[in-house]
């Protein structure tokens, strides 16, 4: 993943911003985190769900195309906030060139860099955006987190204690996972523990991946977690 570089904070932002494989893959993984924010706000911008995800197709394959993120810039902070504007810029170029069209004149939509593109870019997003945003990176880490396990002959340890780190499990629930992994329960909490701690370590690592140099992690990933609740 490009997220596990040795490079951090904004560093996957800033590798997607070239035109090199490297680059491409790392665009494409910033899309793949943030797909669901974005649908989420156009589902609350838009009249019906076809427009909402027509919309977010769209500006997803904008970016995908070699829309540049040049305006992304780290001294901003937080490429979420970015990203955020950038589709609300995005949705209010497309609804402004339709109302031309409508009336017979013609409107072609900006760049996402344009100077245009900026004001929008320092709207912090909303509650719905953050909530969305946080369930989205939290399914990214517990994929990645799954992944190293099945590396290392561990996905079926994964599969059965993946309820623990997903929240979803009961105190019963480690007597059943004791007989299904041939450990005692004391050792399943161990697991459990150590698997908390690395996942917790891949999220510090997304979150810093897409901060700006000397931004607070653990600040964003008490919001992170207040978005959650």
């Amino acid at each position: 993943m490009i997220a596990s570089t040795a490079n951090t904070r904004w560093s996957l932002v800033q590798e997607a911003k070239g035109d090199t494989p490297q680059a491409r893959a790392a665009l494409r993984e910033l899309c793949e985190i943030y797909y669901t924010p974005v649908h989420h706000q156009m589902r609350r911008w838009l009249r019906s769900e076809d427009e909402a995800r027509d919309t977010t197709h769209a500006f997803f394959a904008h970016l995908l195309a070699g829309a540049s993120l040049h305006a992304a810039d780290e001294v901003k902070g937080r490429f979420r906030s970015y990203l955020f504007g950038a589709a609300r810029h995005f949705w209010l170029q497309r609804q402004r060139s339709e109302f031309a069209d409508m009336r017979g004149g013609r409107s072609d939509p900006v760049a996402l860099d344009d100077a245009g593109a900026v004001p929008d870019a320092r709207l912090a997003p909303d509650a719905e955006f953050d909530r969305a945003w946080a369930c989205a990176l939290l399914k990214h880490t517990l994929d990645q987190l799954e992944a190293e396990m099945q590396v290392n002959g561990r996905g079926e340890a994964f599969v059965v204690l993946k309820p623990w780190l997903a929240g979803d499990a009961t105190h019963g629930d480690t007597r059943a996972a004791a007989r299904q992994l041939n450990l005692s329960e004391t050792a399943v909490r161990v697991h459990v523990s150590r698997l908390r701690k690395r996942l917790r370590g891949i999220l510090e690592q997304a979150l810093a991946d897409t901060l700006a140099p000397g931004a607070d992690a653990q600040q964003e990933l008490r919001e992170l977690m207040a978005a959650l609740r």
